[in-house]
This record gives structure tokens, sequence and C-alpha cells, in this order.
């Protein structure tokens, strides 16, 4: 049975409160874990980045930040299955500009970004008892997302850590974009045995530019998750949506449709 939940957000909490729809668990950014815990203390949580403006190929790896003693406090809290992240970023120094990360460091080779990303992963892998599942991104012309976002760096750091896939199909829509592919191409290119779990929304255009907007999704959404369950298996699905309330009890009922296993 594939589970079926949503990110977190206040919209979220609203509907999930008055019982207009049903989940079968929260996923929550790991900034935001205690206060949800705390509000939901028993609802089952997934874990999705432990800490924000943190890049994978910071030189000074889980100790940047605090990163691994942050990420088991957190997953402590949220009581997750497993543990996701983001496959980023092509610099060392990272943050948020609008809704996308630029980069606060110079570009770094792409020998370095893997180097660096495959050792941290194994790190992060050792670390903890539970799978680890990395998230492919949607390609911003910021400087931070160079090589990160391509099908064939994803495929190789998939091979050489003790990794598996967390396929976002609207950051898959949007890289495909700007690479001037089909979503369909892109996600063909993707070790899509190794995936566990998916996220998905509706892309929107922001000057001329495909974007992660978080949009409703439409019927070429739910075909694509449609196509992509045929030939992967994955434990979770999520509804990254953040918008009007009701519109996502009618979302939800559709991907449980989708997700229900064939009779």
């Amino acid at each position: 049975m594939i589970l079926l939940g949503m990110t977190n957000y206040p919209v979220v909490s609203n509907v999930v409160a008055r019982g207009a729809v049903e989940l079968d668990y929260l996923e929550v950014h790991g900034p935001f874990v205690k206060t949800v815990r705390l509000d939901n203390p028993t609802t089952p949580m997934l874990l999705h980045n432990s800490l924000y403006q943190w890049s994978l190929t910071h030189p000074n790896g889980l100790e940047h930040k605090d990163a691994a003693n942050l990420t088991v406090e957190r997953l402590e809290l949220a009581r997750s299955p497993w543990y996701s992240l983001h496959l980023g970023f092509s610099c060392a120094e990272v943050d948020f500009v609008g809704e996308s990360m630029a980069p606060l460091s110079p570009l770094q080779p792409r020998e370095l970004v893997m180097e660096r990303s495959v050792i941290v992963l194994n790190q992060i892998s050792s670390l903890l008892n539970m799978p680890v599942l990395i998230e492919n991104l949607d390609y911003n012309p910021t400087g931070a997302y160079e090589y990160i976002c391509e099908p064939a760096f994803i495929t190789k750091i998939l091979e050489q850590t003790d990794t598996y896939l967390l396929l976002d199909l609207a950051h898959a829509r949007v890289s495909a974009n700007a690479f001037s592919m089909s979503v369909e191409e892109y996600i063909r290119l993707l070790p899509l045995d190794k995936v566990r779990q998916i996220h998905l929304n509706r892309p929107g255009w922001d000057n001329g530019r495909m974007v992660d907007a978080h949009l409703d999704l439409q019927e070429d959404d739910y075909q694509l998750l449609a196509d992509t369950l045929h030939r992967c298996h994955p434990w979770s699905v999520t509804l990254e949506y953040n918008r009007d309330e009701t519109l996502i009890p009618p979302q939800i009922e559709r991907l449980r449709e989708i997700c229900r296993p064939a009779k």
C-alpha cells in the first residue's frame, strides 16, 4: 500500500483539524518539527531536510551548522521511518532568494560537487539507522543548481551511495523544461528502481521560466503520476500544496484513487 500525505502548511493543518481530509502522515521540515510535534503528538511524520541554507558540498560537511546533531535530534522528534534531503548544492554556501537558493560562495567544479556529495551522503547513511532518500531539485539559473539537476549526475550519486530517490515530479518538470527536454524523457533517464517516495504539485511560470509554484494539480499532473507509478514502487506519495483549502480534499481523493492497488 502506498501511503499518502502532505507537506505541513497552515492550510493543511486547518483542513486536517476540521476533519475535511484524512492523511497517512504529515511531512515536516526540520525547523518546524518541534512545534508540529507538540501540536500533533501522535501523528505519523516524515522529516524532510533537517535544516535549511545548508549544502552537502560544504568543506566542513556534517559539522557545518551542526547538521549531524540537528538531524538526529529532529528525526527523534518526528519519529520518521526514513530521512529525505535535497541533493544540493553546487556551491558550499547558499541562502534563499525568493523560493530558490542562491550562492554565497563560488561555483565548485563538477568533480568536487560529486565527491563531496558522495562522502557526506555516505556519512549520513552510516549515522542514521534508517533509509536515506535524496530529492531531485528544480533547476534555477542562480548558480547554485549546476550539475545537480542532471539525470546522469543524480544517477551517479545513487550508484555511489547507500541512498534512494525521492522523485519530485514538479522539480522534474522544471528541470526538464530548463534542459529543453520533455518531463517523460527526463524521468526515463533516472533510476526509477531507486524511487521510494514521490513529491508532486503543479509548477507555474515566472517571467517566461517554469518554476516550482506549488499550484493545484491538473489532469496532466495526475496522468504523469499514474504513468510513473507503473514504473516504480514508492512507499509514499506527498502532495505539496499550500493555497486554497477547498482544493485540498478533491486532490487527495483523486490521488487516493491513483495510488490504490489494482484489484
